[in-house]
C-alpha cells in the first residue's frame, strides 16, 4: 500500500524544476527538411549510476523518441535521445527521463561528455550536490544524515529574513529530523516542503538528500 513516498518525491522534483529548470527544445527529424520542434521545461542532469552519462528530466511524459535531438534554449550543444524511461516510485510517476549522447551540429557523436552541470544525485559516503555548475555542495554524508539537518538549519537561519517564517521553518525542520526513521517522516517531509515552498531557493540544494531519506523509513 502506498504511504505517500512517491507523491513526496514527485513534489520535490517539481520544486527543483521550478527553481533550476530550463527551456528544452526538442527537435524531431533533426537536420532534415521535415524538422519540427517543441519546447518544454526540464532539467539537464546526470544518470544516477554514472556521472558521465547525461539525462534530461521532465515532470510529465513527452512525445520524445529515440533519435530526437534535445537542446537547451540559447545553447549551442545538441543531445540525441538514446532511450527514454518513466521513473516510478511507490506506484507513482515521478518524472520522465531521456538518456542522451552528445552530438555536433552535423549529427555526429562527439567525445564522451563529463558533466559539470546540475547534479542532484548523491553517491558514496560524502557525496556532493552541485547546482548549475556552481559548487554549492554541502558535503553531505549519507551515513551521517544529521549533517543534512544541521546544514539546512544553518541555511534557514542565515537566509530566511522573516523572523516568523524562519521560526516556523526551524520548528518544522526539527519535527522532520525527529521523525527520521519513523512512519511519520513522509508526512512531516510534505508539511515541511509545503511551507518551505516560498523559500525554495534556500532549501533546493538539500532536497535530494532529504528525498533519499524517504525510502529509508
Amino acid at each position: 500500500m502506498s504511504d505517500g513516498i512517491g507523491d513526496a518525491l514527485r513534489e520535490g522534483f517539481e520544486m527543483m524544476l521550478e527553481v533550476t529548470g530550463q527551456t528544452i527544445i526538442v527537435h524531431s527529424n533533426f537536420n532534415s527538411a521535415d524538422v519540427s520542434s517543441f519546447e518544454a521545461r526540464g532539467l539537464k542532469n546526470t544518470a544516477s549510476k554514472s556521472s558521465s552519462k547525461v539525462v534530461f528530466q521532465f515532470l510529465e511524459a513527452l512525445d520524445i523518441k529515440v533519435g530526437d535531438v534535445l537542446q537547451i534554449k540559447g545553447g549551442r550543444d545538441y543531445w540525441r535521445a538514446t532511450d527514454t524511461e518513466d521513473i516510478i516510485k511507490d506506484d507513482t510517476f515521478i518524472h520522465f527521463e531521456v538518456h542522451v549522447e552528445k552530438i555536433n551540429v552535423a549529427g555526429q557523436p562527439t567525445r564522451p561528455y563529463q558533466s559539470s552541470g546540475t547534479n542532484y544525485y548523491l553517491h558514496g559516503e560524502h557525496a556532493r550536490v552541485n547546482i548549475n555548475s556552481q559548487d554549492q555542495s554541502i558535503n553531505l554524508s549519507v551515513r551521517s544524515v544529521e549533517n543534512v539537518f544541521s546544514n539546512l538549519r544553518q541555511a534557514i537561519s542565515n537566509q530566511v529574513q522573516n523572523v516568523e517564517e524562519r521560526t516556523v521553518l526551524l520548528h518544522q525542520l526539527q519535527e522532520l529530523e525527529q521523525a527520521k526513521g519513523t512512519t511519520t517522516f513522509t508526512d512531516k517531509y510534505r508539511d515541511f516542503m509545503s511551507f518551505a515552498a516560498d523559500h525554495i531557493g534556500v532549501i533546493a540544494p538539500f532536497i535530494p538528500a532529504l528525498s533519499q531519506l524517504l525510502g529509508g523509513n
